[in-house]
């Protein structure tokens, strides 16, 4: 019999596709470590089983012997707000490639250079912090197949005329499957409508608040996912237009192809000058750490200056 939950998720501003800095300081685990393992959950990293495992702080009851179906949502005002369905999880546990493995401890490492990590992770090396992920892969009990995990481009507020969140907290809160089956029609209907392809100079809705430390404004996944397609089609494989990190080269793994490569906005989301929208004209493809570097300097660099600056130092 499946059972049917709503549970919410530490705030992320990469679309929970891996952890980002400026969080430490607040009295919870995400604001003492600098990071949440909810940070991973949309990552869409597949694990020895073959399944994709997800870290939720709220596990209900029973989660060992029965299926569930979990509506997954992020705190903000005046409702909380819905980011993704799960689908037939079930109770597991699995391992961690070694690539991911390594990959996720090179973006927490990246954390560290802006004083963003707590006392867990600060001051270690990655393989430190790899050998710390590898210790809390048990964490990671929520077992989903790849089909079954809905991944929503845009948030979309919870209608309260469907369900009313009865807590802000991190609870496994109840929920009927008519609620459940109702938000799953009218979300994913409407989600896969907005996420019709577009030319290249179409533009894309931005601007959708959700919890931010720094109020910066959501990011556009279809606008992402077409310009990294793009990218490959034109160059034949994602690399840093900045330091040229060939990520297949660098770890000596097929399975690295076109992974850990982001897409920056040339024009910061937070200017006054960015009007809301993303073209993907207005996206470049590079490494973490040229990110992370891009984001630490003001004023704010543009990646062809970054290149220019890395070039003048080899």
């Amino acid at each position: 019999m499946t059972n049917f939950r709503y549970i919410r998720m530490a705030g992320n501003e990469q679309g929970w596709n891996r952890p980002h800095g400026g969080r430490k300081g607040g009295d919870d685990y995400v604001g003492k470590q600098g990071l949440g393992h909810e940070d991973w959950n949309f990552a869409k990293d597949v694990w020895e089983d073959g399944r994709y495992h997800l870290y939720l702080r709220a596990t209900p009851a029973g989660f060992d012997k029965r299926q569930f179906n979990f509506v997954l949502g992020a705190h903000a005002s005046p409702v909380p707000m819905i980011v993704g369905f799960v689908e037939n999880a079930t109770y597991g546990l699995s391992e961690l490639p070694e690539p991911v493995v390594l990959r996720r401890a090179q973006e927490v490492f990246a954390l560290s250079e802006d004083n963003s990590l707590g006392s867990a992770y600060g001051s270690r090396s990655v393989e430190q912090i790899a050998n710390r992920l590898r210790q809390e892969v048990g964490d990671y009990r929520v077992s989903v197949s790849p089909q079954d995990l809905h991944i929503l481009a845009q948030p979309v507020p919870m209608p309260p005329t469907i369900y009313r969140v009865s807590h802000p907290g991190y609870r496994a809160l109840l929920m009927t499957a008519d609620q459940y089956y109702s938000l799953r029609e009218l979300v994913l209907s409407k989600d896969a409508t907005d996420s019709v392809d577009q030319e290249e100079e179409a533009s894309f809705p931005e601007g959708l608040l959700v919890e931010r430390l720094h109020r910066s404004r959501e990011r556009s996944r279809r606008v992402v996912e077409r310009a990294k397609k793009l990218f490959i089609e034109r160059n034949g494989r994602l690399f840093c237009e900045a330091c040229s990190l060939n990520p297949e080269k660098r770890f000596g793994s097929t399975k690295m192809r076109n992974r850990i490569i982001e897409a920056h906005h040339d024009i910061p989301l937070s200017d006054n000058k960015h009007d809301g929208e993303t073209k993907v004209s207005d996206l470049r493809m590079v490494c973490p750490t040229c990110h992370r570097a891009i984001h630490s300097i003001r004023p704010w660099l543009t990646v062809e200056k970054l290149k220019n600056l890395l070039n003048l130092n080899n």
